[in-house]
């Protein structure tokens, strides 16, 4: 079926499996957009000084075909190196994000190739995150080494999903792929040593339901795209007609839904009762973190030996970031594997200033030249060209509160010593009111403190993980009696904090299961607390992922939170605190406490936990420390 407009036949649009809408009900479904696939090119000024060769249908060794652009300096007939860019957002955007860089590409002699992988923009297939990570995307990589256009030597770059591809890529260790960028990668990360969170979907077994908003807006799996047999500049004229993605006006009404839809039970319908098409989130929310069909996702896993010498940028503020450090751990020894971390949130490492702000927090001058190294990384790895770009330190690391860069050469940071503190109350650690300590000298014979989880009425996130701001003031949170607060004396020597922070908690509950959220501050002389790292824990996962155990009513148990890392130094005058409470609501699910599957339940239960810390149940936090 085809409808006419202005007298020209326009082809179909077809949806997977079958169904089929015209071309006018796509600009409905999209919500009235038009099509915007070159906006930034036409205002950048590139097409003086390049060529842009579009809707590209680039095959994959099962057929399905990924829309692809190629971008190449005017005037250069050799075979040129390639930057690769695959990603499931606008191409155009992905330039707009780049511009320094793509502009240095053009004039350094480089052909970039912009490629929408499948089920998104207008490629073929069906959506899956990071999907096709592997294969697809080195057959894309075979494509180009046979492109004239091409000298055969390729190296890719991005953020966040545009990075997270490149982390499958490079297991494959595809020949031509000779160099990497991965900024803010961690969502493509599955299981290597000391980190089981499926591409941050989990922390400490407790499902992510930020994610609710990611998949609804960008990871639907049924979806309209082009017939095959259409001509390359027929394709062009109908996406410049109409646009894949969706419109603000759109993404704001999915926003207003999903606030109310997140605050329904049970979890696994969120998307659905907002009237969102079908994602993988609809299965992935009912997978608990053992599942072995987490293995379909192309993550990179420990066994993937990647040998594609990579530069991995992240930032404290980022919940990805806790995933890149540990594989960079993973990695440290193949050759010629770099990290740097920034004191910034997601994928803004490149707009830090002189006086940088995240939040409320002032993190001082974080200015680094990303693009500078980048273009040297590329030009040493694709051009041969020789530079001082590998004399360089391994890891690079912005220290907040100190407000300055370090540098080590091994991951954990060499020299660090471990400050372990303990908890101590007099069973009256509620609020930042009540009298939580937390010291060097070992508890003796302390009453426990007790809280309240309600699902009904949990403690709302509020910085951490992903929320914008990811830095906040915690003072409203720990007036809260439902959270606990553990603070030192006012510090009289600064305390330098790298690394990744052990916690142990002895806690018992009236309930069989009940999550732990805590999070770790650094606070001001006048009293501000900002947050500097946090995690989560669902107990029943206390002795490992794939062991959950439910909890007896009065029996105390010893909990170990992980995946709390940082680089801070508290300042004389400052405090270290913690506080702990049952949730961290809406950034992660709540637990309904029954022990039940949690997912398709709508019934919660009221629950009371205590943390203990006596002689026997000495509960802490343990800090790896370095001379400032």
């Amino acid at each position: 079926m085809s409808k006419q407009s202005g007298g020209r036949s326009t082809p179909a649009i077809k949806f997977l499996h079958g169904a089929t809408v015209g071309a006018l009900a796509l600009a409905w479904l999209s919500g009235l957009a038009w099509g915007q696939s070159t906006k930034y090119w036409e205002s950048s000024g590139l097409d003086a000084k390049a060529t842009l060769d579009r809707e590209i249908m680039v095959p994959m060794r099962d057929g399905v075909r990924l829309s692809t652009s190629v971008i190449r300096p005017k005037g250069v007939t050799h075979p040129l190196p390639v930057i690769l860019i695959r990603t499931p957002y606008d191409r155009d955007g992905e330039l707009a994000h780049q511009d320094k860089l793509v502009a240095a590409w053009i004039a350094g002699g480089y052909a970039l190739v912009l490629q929408n992988e499948r089920g998104r923009g207008w490629s073929e297939g069906r959506y899956q995150f990071v999907g096709g990570a592997r294969n697809d995307g080195y057959d894309t990589l075979s494509w180009i080494v046979k492109q004239p256009w091409s000298n055969g030597r390729v190296g890719t770059v991005g953020c966040s999903s545009s990075a997270e591809h490149q982390l499958g890529l490079a297991a494959m260790n595809h020949p031509a792929h000779r160099a990497m960028v991965a900024m803010g990668p961690g969502s493509s990360i599955g299981e290597v040593p000391g980190v089981m969170t499926h591409g941050g979907f989990y922390k400490g077994g407790v499902p992510m339901i930020d994610w609710a908003d990611w998949y609804g807006t960008h990871a639907e799996i049924n979806r309209a795209y082009l017939p095959s047999d259409i001509s390359q500049d027929e394709r062009i004229r109908l996406t410049d007609r109409y646009s894949p993605w969706p419109t603000q006006e759109v993404l704001d009404g999915q926003k207003k839904r999903l606030d109310q839809s997140i605050l329904e039970f049970p979890s696994q319908d969120i998307l659905r009762r907002m009237g969102s098409a079908a994602t993988d989130f609809d299965t992935l929310i009912t997978l608990s973190p053992a599942n072995p069909r987490w293995r379909r996702l192309e993550f990179i896993h420990e066994g993937d030996h990647p040998r594609v010498p990579a530069l991995y940028v992240d930032a404290w503020n980022d919940f990805t970031g806790f995933g890149t450090i540990k594989l960079y751990q993973y990695l440290q020894n193949t050759p010629n594997q770099f990290l740097i971390v920034a004191p910034t949130k997601h994928c803004k490492m490149q707009q830090a200033t002189e006086h940088t702000v995240v939040g409320a927090r002032d993190m001082g001058d974080a200015r680094y030249d990303y693009e500078g190294l980048i273009v040297k990384w590329f030009d040493h790895w694709l051009k041969d060209e020789p530079n001082d770009v590998l004399n360089r330190p391994k890891i690079q690391m912005y220290m907040m509160g100190a407000n300055t860069w370090k540098t080590y050469g091994s991951w954990p940071a060499p020299g660090t010593k471990p400050l372990r503190l303990y908890l101590h109350s007099d069973g009256r650690g509620n609020t930042l009111h009540g009298n939580g300590k937390l010291s060097t000298t070992q508890p003796a014979m302390e009453q426990p403190d007790a809280f309240i989880s309600d699902p009904l009425h949990p403690v709302p996130s509020s910085g951490g993980g992903d929320p914008d701001p990811p830095v906040q003031d915690q003072t409203a949170i720990e007036l809260r009696d439902d959270v606990l607060v553990y603070s030192t004396d006012v510090l009289r020597e600064g305390v330098a904090v790298t690394g990744e922070i052990e916690v142990v908690l002895y806690v018992s509950a009236d309930a069989p299961d009940a999550d732990l959220a805590l999070m770790l501050d650094d606070v001001y002389p006048d009293g501000r607390a900002y947050n500097v790292t946090d995690t989560m824990l669902r107990l029943r996962y206390r002795a490992g992922f794939d062991k959950p155990v439910l909890m007896k009513t009065g029996e105390v148990y010893r909990a170990e939170l992980v995946g709390l890392i940082t680089s801070n130094y508290f300042p004389p005058g400052h405090r270290i605190r913690i506080h702990i409470g049952g949730s961290n609501f809406p950034l992660y699910e709540r637990n309904l406490q029954t022990g039940g599957k949690n997912y398709d339940e709508t019934q919660p239960r009221v629950a009371t936990l205590r943390i203990h810390h006596s002689g026997e149940h000495a509960s802490f936090v343990q800090l790896p420390t370095l001379t400032h």
